[in-house]
């Protein structure tokens, strides 16, 4: 969400500091006459805990820092949520174009000017510049990944023109360095055009790099990842891209200090926050998910986020997260980082199994490949309720999930007609099923405990109408056999006559001549022996008996004549199994 809701402070690529970000969740709350954004009025910054002993360094105040942190929010969200590990950006291939650079990251470049710190030259208070704000901050520990671009105090060869549009950044247009580097007017600094050219070319810098870390660890990562590196791999890169004689130059170096690359900010128009650093592509369900830092907010003892966040010792810092690398750090707070934010969610209970049923019958022994209801609570989302639909269907295969709503049976995937909080219908696989048959449902995924089904393998019913009485069956001209006093949209109701040939529908009555093939969205096959049908009583000649969609079998069967008029029962009989009891064929003569 990008609206400023009436916070001043907000930059225009929505990046803001830690007392804007604070201010920003407040109107986020108020939002809606106080019902707040999205109906939630608890909106919070992402927590931190002080110490996590799963992050990678321990500083002197005893705050956990660094890659491999599991317990804050955000740091969770990148390794668990996103499944992505140090030093893995959320946008690899984010790099942006600000004319004549290009592949410019909204994120920290190299410097090489160390201010001191406590962790020392080789540490801490390294010098480093953020594209994204055009703010410079210091690094603390020696395990980040940032990006380098390289320079040259001065021109390769003879400079370009400085006079053409007042530009005050050139591209050289002669030369080795044509298309490939570019010159500032105003410092005389030439600098590579392409802003991450060890993504592109590592110079034979290739292999894993061990960083120490805590708690006698160390951590082995790629020395250059989508361009990112340490600072030592940084200057090993810029030895090998000078002994090549990258353009004709073995002058290349780090800049100077922040502030050289400060000067480059400013000659290429940009501005702090400035809109076109940001990357507009999706990290896993994220949109907009930037490859820079977003502010967090230290828990306090009890383990609850700070509200408003008082800040981590000492009080002007506060925890961020770099998703560039999958970093956390502590941070200055008039820095301009990014905001994500949550509310806390009480877990749903799982799905729980009460019944388990031919969908039509209810009689509680399945089969294979039969329709199959399952009833109890928290089956799907609560207000989802629907059925299949076309876009369901991929490589002409029967959905095993729908909204994230499955089945198994016996481990096995069951195919998901429809799902409702309280009742799902599926058809079962065509595995041959013993005695038992073990059901879980899993919901957004969250699975049930087994449900243990009686199982056989003919479950035999007949499809009914919504009165659960008349079989559903058809005349040859496709009109439905019923009362007249039924109806449906675009359908009509007559009973049958004695001697007429109609078709009726089932369900569970097992294998047929031609193997199902699991997932199928076309089935068929007869059944041998036939079923033998009974109406009134009397038996009825089975003409046919076979699938003729996924489950669904068709009989047509011609009635016997005489047959009384009125309401009769109707019985399939199949091996040593029975349809269901009190079915109903209306006849009339």
């Amino acid at each position: 969400m990008r609206a400023a809701l009436g916070v001043t402070g907000v930059s225009p690529n929505g990046s803001m500091d830690s007392a804007t970000a604070q201010k920003w969740v407040a109107a986020l709350n108020a939002y809606n006459n106080g019902a707040g954004y999205l109906g939630h009025n608890d909106w919070q910054l992402p927590a931190a805990p002080l110490v996590d002993n799963t992050c990678a360094s321990t500083g002197t105040g005893g705050g956990s820092f660094g890659p491999l942190c599991s317990a804050s929010a955000l740091s969770n969200l990148y390794s668990v949520g996103l499944k992505l590990s140090f030093p893995s950006s959320v946008a690899p291939a984010f790099g942006a174009t600000v004319a004549p650079l290009h592949n410019l990251k909204s994120s920290y470049y190299w410097a090489q000017q160390n201010d001191g710190g406590t962790s020392g030259a080789s540490n801490g208070g390294q010098e480093v510049y953020s594209f994204a704000n055009g703010i410079q901050g210091g690094v603390t520990t020696k395990d980040n990944y940032f990006y380098t671009l390289p320079m040259i105090p001065g021109a390769i060869g003879t400079p370009p023109s400085c006079s053409a549009g007042g530009t005050a950044v050139v591209p050289y247009t002669a030369g080795p360095a044509a298309g490939n580097a570019v010159y500032d007017c105003n410092t005389k600094y030439t600098w590579a055009a392409d802003a991450n050219l060890p993504a592109s070319n590592a110079f034979g810098i290739t292999g894993n790099v061990s960083i120490p870390a805590s708690s006698n660890r160390t951590i082995t990562a790629p020395k250059i990842s989508a361009g990112a590196m340490l600072l030592d791999t940084a200057t090993q890169w810029l030895q090998a891209m000078n002994n090549s004689r990258y353009l004709g130059s073995s002058a290349w170096q780090l800049p100077a200090t922040s502030i050289v690359l400060q000067d480059l900010f400013t000659d290429l128009g940009l501005e702090s926050g400035d809109s076109r650093l940001m990357s507009t592509g999706t990290s896993g369900p994220f949109q907009n998910l930037q490859p820079f830092y977003y502010w967090g907010c230290q828990r306090d003892q009890s383990g609850n986020s700070q509200s408003p966040c008082t800040g981590y010792a000492p009080s002007d810092l506060q925890w961020s997260f770099n998703f560039d690398a999958g970093f956390q750090p502590t941070s200055s707070l008039i820095q301009h980082f990014f905001v994500m934010v949550y509310y806390p969610v009480t877990a749903a209970a799982g799905p729980l199994v009460s019944v388990v049923a031919n969908a039509e019958g209810e009689a509680t022994t399945i089969a294979p490949n039969t329709w199959v209801e399952i009833k109890g609570s928290n089956l799907a989302p609560p207000g989802d309720s629907r059925i299949w639909q076309d876009p369901d269907f991929v490589n002409n295969q029967l959905p095993s999930q729908l909204d994230r709503v499955s089945v198994t049976v016996n481990g096995r995937s069951a195919y998901v007609y429809y799902i409702s909080p309280t009742q799902i219908d599926i058809l079962t696989p065509p595995d041959a099923l013993s005695a038992e048959a073990q059901i879980v449902v899993s919901s957004n995924g969250a699975a049930s405990a087994q449900f243990t089904a009686l199982a056989q393998p003919l479950s035999p019913s007949f499809f009914v109408f919504s009165d659960g009485l008349h079989v559903a069956a058809i005349h040859t001209d496709g009109t439905l056999v019923g009362p007249a006093s039924f109806s449906a949209p675009g359908y009509t109701f007559s009973p049958a006559k004695p001697g007429e040939t109609i078709s009726v529908y089932a369900n569970g009555f097992g294998a047929t001549s031609t193997p199902v093939v699991a997932g199928s969205i076309t089935q068929g096959g007869t059944l041998s022996p036939l079923p033998s049908i009974t109406i009134a009583g009397r038996n009825a000649t089975v003409q046919f008996a076979g699938l003729v969609q996924p489950g669904l079998f068709q009989f047509n069967v011609t009635l016997p004549d005489p047959v009384p008029q009125g309401d009769q029962l109707i019985k399939a009989t199949y091996g040593d199994t029975v349809t269901q009891p009190g079915t109903l064929v209306t006849i009339t003569h």
